[in-house]
């Protein structure tokens, strides 16, 4: 994704959230300066390899997620699915021994379960945005060699795929490197956040006024997506 081609979306975004553009620049420069000695090169071409002309099952962390998972394992492909995590659906993915092989997190699901699936061979693909910086500072160090993705102007240790939330950014990524087909699983829009969506949780929960507007965007940005794109797509 170009940045003169996402920048518009962008400004939109911020305007509807009102959000503090410096503060993601802020992160994005953080991120780079912690992965300045990680050479992105051979993830890069790790994360295509994953993905080109394969099956991929993007995981958001919505309350039909459980659902879907189950549903999947029946296909008689399922080994040759390649699942992509939003974030906190990665917690549900080893709950139900399902495997995992991108994360795509702005770092607000059970980072116990990040770090092991990413020890465990996930490629993680980690946003820096303006409200999640004392995460950066605090746990990017220990999750080894990892991507970096942001939602403004990209850097050289820092990349832009466009998408605002995990599970749109998830599809833009996917899309980026011509899978065979996509697969959206948990990718609810409604009125319920899946319990796997933040640690604290131990049930589904009622969205805030202001979660109600990321999933807004996140399903207009799906929406374009698929519309612009030639890539046969399911959304369970």
């Amino acid at each position: 994704m170009e940045w003169k081609e996402w920048q518009p979306i962008y400004h939109n975004i911020i305007n509807r959230l009102d959000l503090d553009s410096t503060m993601d620049i802020q992160a994005t420069q953080l991120l780079t300066d912690l992965l300045m000695k990680i050479n992105p090169g051979p993830l890069l071409r790790i994360l295509e390899e994953k993905i080109h002309d394969r099956t991929i099952v993007i995981c958001g962390a919505g309350p039909s997620l459980e659902e879907h998972v189950q549903i999947l394992k029946e296909r008689s492909d399922y080994q040759d699915l390649v699942f992509v995590a939003a974030d906190g659906a990665v917690s549900l993915l080893l709950e139900q021994d399902c495997p995992c092989d991108i994360i795509v997190t702005d770092l607000d699901g059970d980072y116990n379960h990040i770090e092991q699936t990413t020890k465990n061979g996930a490629l993680c693909i980690v946003h820096g945005h303006g409200d999640n910086i004392d995460k950066i500072l605090d746990l990017v160090p220990s999750l080894g060699k990892v991507l970096g993705s942001t939602q403004v102007e990209p850097t050289e240790r820092v990349f832009l795929w466009g998408g605002f939330t995990d599970g749109d950014r998830a599809c833009y990524v996917v899309t980026t490197y011509s899978p065979r087909q996509v697969i959206l699983a948990g990718m609810d829009f409604g009125k319920m956040v899946g319990k796997w969506s933040k640690p604290s949780h131990e049930t589904h929960f009622p969205a805030t006024q202001r979660k109600l507007v990321k999933l807004e965007i996140a399903l207009e940005l799906i929406t374009d997506l698929f519309e612009t794109i030639d890539i046969p797509h399911t959304i369970l």
